[in-house]
């Protein structure tokens, strides 16, 4: 009986530990992918500002110059990428964020499925400890009494050698 009750807490403080580790897994997904997600949408907005600032000076200098299509398709050029950083700004989440969970984990393929997922391993890991803690409760519950019982027993066989 005692080995089937350590069985069934062992088993329980397993599904414990698998349930802790998923949503460690769930959590840094999120995090590694939010990271990574700004850095590339950091390092993509400074590529187009410096882009930015390389075709409006070619194009000032151009503006200067006597050659006015030279300078038109520069000024063309500099609004293109004022689009593009408004679109990089405007979706970072589909562009930078998503790709990086789809990538750390097969099965979640956005930020919210993401939340939804980490909840319940959330809920999984608050399942296995009140499981846990019934298991231990039992289990000093029967202890208790067995101990009891033995006192009992114990202060029954000493009184009668006692008279």
């Amino acid at each position: 009986m005692e080995n089937e009750i350590f069985e069934q807490i062992k088993s329980e403080l397993t599904e414990y530990g698998k349930s802790v580790g998923e949503v460690g897994r769930l959590r840094l997904i999120g995090i590694i992918s939010r990271v990574l997600g700004l850095f590339l949408l950091i390092f993509t907005l400074t590529l187009c500002v410096l882009a930015l600032f390389t075709f409006g000076a070619v194009a000032a200098i151009d503006a200067m110059s006597a050659y006015m299509p030279v300078w038109a398709a520069a000024l063309i050029i500099s609004s293109v990428y004022i689009v593009l950083i408004i679109i990089a700004i405007a979706f970072h989440k589909p562009l930078f964020i998503h790709p990086f969970i789809k990538m750390l984990s097969k099965e979640i393929q956005t930020e919210e499925e993401l939340a939804l997922k980490t909840m319940e391993a959330e809920h999984q890991v608050e399942l296995q400890n009140v499981r846990i803690e019934c298991q231990v409760e039992n289990a000093t519950r029967e202890l208790n009494f067995y101990m009891n019982l033995f006192s009992r027993v114990w202060n029954l066989i000493t009184g009668k050698i006692r008279k």
